[in-house]
């Protein structure tokens, strides 16, 4: 069985969310820690449409340099078959959501 991470290519992903968000942090991060309340609450509010995966940019450094991630919290948006964006820096839960809506088109349920 492939791991999370063997799900996982630059080029989209194999979930059967739409859409993954790949949180790249560090346990030293403080905005990464200011971050985690809000990527909970809008991961909770998007649970239908999207997943998010939290990685350690330095235990997972081999998918960071897949990704080009040179600082954290980094947030990228992968849709199945090709990447949408990538964010450097942490957000509010309005910009990440404004963020997000601006590159991933939902489907009404």
């Amino acid at each position: 069985m492939p791991t999370t991470i063997d799900r996982i290519t630059t080029n989209g992903h194999e979930f059967s969310e739409p859409v993954v968000m790949l949180w790249f942090s560090a346990q030293w991060c403080g905005p990464c820690k200011q971050m985690s309340p809000v990527i909970q609450m809008f991961e909770s509010a998007n649970a239908s449409q999207l997943r998010v995966i939290k990685l350690d940019a330095e235990e997972d450094f081999e998918l960071a340099q897949v990704f080009g991630i040179r600082a954290v919290p980094t947030l990228v948006l992968l849709e199945r078959n090709k990447q949408l964006g990538t964010h450097v820096g942490a957000l509010s839960y309005n910009e990440l959501d404004n963020w997000v809506k601006s590159r991933v088109e939902y489907k009404e349920e």
